[in-house]
């Protein structure tokens, strides 16, 4: 009796061993599977401040999904308000680009600054051709971009986006959805994420962008989002419109994710 309890105790211990070895070595590999796997997102915009007031809390919902980088085409030197004369401040565009390091901190993105002339964005070649270099070495899973019914310059960003995800052919394999900064014509979402539980983070980075000390920002982001609450039967909501139906098969290519899971 005492050797075959001597005898089991040994082998338990062992298996006790190998298993904490295979839990950590689990853990170990769990880790590393997440940070050298996790997919990145592109979020492709004109301005500083778009994103944060178009999709704040959607970006922050998934941060922690996926590496989240930012294209910036204008830094926004015409973004003075007060600024009668049109002329472009470099010291505006300046602080712009402080403030969309802020809040990329905050989703712990990266930003991509295009440098085009605020006011003077096109999708021309040269802008174009850089974004396809991005698509190209980011290979986003999921990309956000302006819905191109906007005014003139977000019409542009949102061309070239469009253009460079159909020179990569990542317009047909990719998960790609069409955000609002405001309420926008014929911008009807197909799919909203409610955001009401992170809505004090949306103030925040929505905030880092008050550069006229006023709240205006936060008004324009709250009637949205209430809007879309509404809508979703829910306070706070973000809304977007995919480019394609969902589908899990599109032309051979299987999809890897979607807004369906947040």
């Amino acid at each position: 009796m005492n050797k075959i309890f001597t005898t089991d105790t040994a082998a338990f211990r062992y298996y006790i061993l190998v298993l904490v070895m295979l839990i950590n070595f689990s853990g170990f590999s769990q880790n590393n599977f997440k940070s050298d796997t996790m997919r990145n997102a592109l979020i492709i915009t004109c301005h500083p401040d778009d994103w944060e007031l178009g999709m704040g809390g959607t970006a922050y919902l998934l941060k922690d999904k996926f590496n989240i980088h930012i294209i910036i085409a204008s830094n926004g030197e015409r973004g003075n308000s007060w600024n009668t004369t049109n002329i472009p401040e470099p010291e505006v565009g300046a602080m712009r680009v402080e403030h969309s390091g802020k809040s990329a901190e905050k989703i712990h993105a990266k930003n991509y600054f295009f440098q085009i002339m605020d006011g003077e964005v096109y999708a021309d070649e040269n802008a174009v051709n850089k974004t396809i270099q991005l698509l190209k070495e980011l290979d986003p899973a999921i990309v956000f971009l302006h819905w191109p019914i906007d005014k003139p310059d977000h019409t542009a960003a949102a061309a070239m986006a469009l253009m460079a995800l159909s020179k990569t052919g990542m317009m047909y394999n990719r998960e790609v959805y069409f955000f609002e900064v405001d309420k926008l014509n014929h911008f009807n979402p197909e799919i909203y994420v409610d955001i009401g539980f992170v809505w004090e983070i949306k103030q925040e980075l929505v905030r880092f962008h008050e550069r006229f000390n006023d709240d205006r920002f936060e008004k324009m982001a709250e009637e949205s989002d209430l809007y879309n609450g509404r809508t979703n039967h829910c306070k706070y909501a973000e809304g977007f419109i995919p480019l394609f139906p969902f589908s899990n098969l599109r032309f051979d290519s299987r999809i890897g994710c979607s807004l369906n899971g947040l």
